[in-house]
């Protein structure tokens, strides 16, 4: 069984809950937190929410792409989103703790434009294509997958089922085309996704599958074969 993207409605809503769990570690985090490793390799915490930060501007650029159809570019350039990053990453907590929470508002306000739309075209992130329905969904997944990301005790565990679902529907695909061994990973909830058609069974809580094919970080696994590193993320 196996269960895609919410709807764009579904997915609005699920965000602004995702925004408000963010801004609760926001509210808890320390200078010393924002300086130590998040679990994205090379960045630092600080990384991690000026990402979040300017993700939240260049997909707003997505949902004027998706609702008019005309071409209007995530980032200027892979070059200026990292320099963008890299410069957020050195501002003080309650500067950048403020940018997270505003860019993601701004967000929020300017996707409802998107609510209740069968029309929408699609877009280009990343250098693939995105169906327009599902920009809200690519905002939902960068909060709730940083977020943990950070490190500082929000797991997918509390993320919302459907979410970490929707998660591994995408992953698994992603995985597939990346060149993953063939896999079957089975939930304790009762679900499976395959990877590549399907194989060596790896067993688990969908969190923690989850934590695994996108981050692969091995935690409270089972399986009868040695677990393959998978590709990378990205």
């Amino acid at each position: 069984m196996s269960e895609g993207h919410p709807a764009i409605g579904r997915s609005i809503d699920l965000l602004a809950e995702a925004d408000q769990a963010l801004a609760g570690t926001l509210a808890r985090m320390t200078p010393e937190d924002l300086a130590g490793p998040s679990l994205c390799p090379g960045w630092t915490r600080a990384h991690v929410l000026a990402h979040l930060a300017r993700n939240a501007d260049a997909l707003q650029h997505l949902v004027q792409w998706a609702a008019s159809g005309h071409e209007t570019p995530a980032y200027a350039s892979r070059e200026q989103r990292d320099q963008d990053i890299e410069d957020g990453a050195t501002v003080p907590l309650a500067r950048l703790r403020a940018d997270v929470i505003s860019a993601s508002d701004a967000f929020r306000a300017r996707v409802q434009s998107l609510r209740g739309r069968t029309d929408l075209h699609p877009v280009q992130v990343g250098g693939g294509a995105l169906p327009g329905d599902q920009v809200p969904w690519a905002r939902l997944r960068e909060v709730t997958y940083h977020h943990v990301d950070l490190d500082l005790g929000f797991t997918f565990a509390q993320a919302p089922p459907e979410v970490v679902r929707a998660g591994l529907v995408e992953a698994v695909e992603r995985l597939g085309h990346a060149g993953s061994p063939p896999l079957t990973l089975t939930g304790t909830d009762g679900r499976h996704w395959h990877i590549a058609g399907g194989g060596a069974e790896v067993s688990g809580k969908p969190a923690d599958l989850l934590l695994w094919v996108t981050r692969g970080i091995q935690h409270n696994l089972t399986s009868h074969h040695p677990l393959p590193t998978l590709p990378a993320w990205g």
